[in-house]
């Protein structure tokens, strides 16, 4: 039986949540962000788990466009990251928003599976 490398399992989970973020499935994204999770955006400012979730709910963000480019990944036994550029458009209440950024995202296994547990987000301009 061949076994799945890190990387290739962090794929998989990464492309669920990014299509969990089109589709505002909070469920999926709740099962695969960590409790202890923390991330900036791009502002530079600090978030959670539950923010990340809200913003993502009802009344949150409604993206029209979720693209990667320059995927990268780095894998040690417990641990990857992963990185590239993202293209997002929607809409954040009234709101209209197009960016394009620099993303990092560490994802560690736990005990039972691979969870997101930080990110960060910069602007490209």
């Amino acid at each position: 039986m061949r076994s799945t490398s890190p990387d290739s399992k962090v794929l998989q989970i990464f492309e669920s949540l990014r299509q969990a973020m089109l589709s505002n499935d909070t469920e999926t994204l709740r099962f695969h962000i960590a409790e202890d999770y923390r991330g900036s955006d791009a502002g530079g400012r600090m978030h959670g788990r539950e923010e990340y979730l809200a913003a993502y709910g009802p009344g949150g963000v409604s993206l029209t466009r979720f693209e990667v480019s320059d995927l990268h990944t780095v894998a040690w036994i417990d641990t990857v990251l992963v990185s590239g550029i993202v293209e997002l458009r929607g809409a954040y209440q009234d709101q209209q928003f197009e960016h394009r950024s620099r993303f990092l995202d560490v994802y560690r296994q736990r005990d039972w599976a691979w969870q997101l547990v930080a990110s960060s987000v910069t602007d490209i301009v």
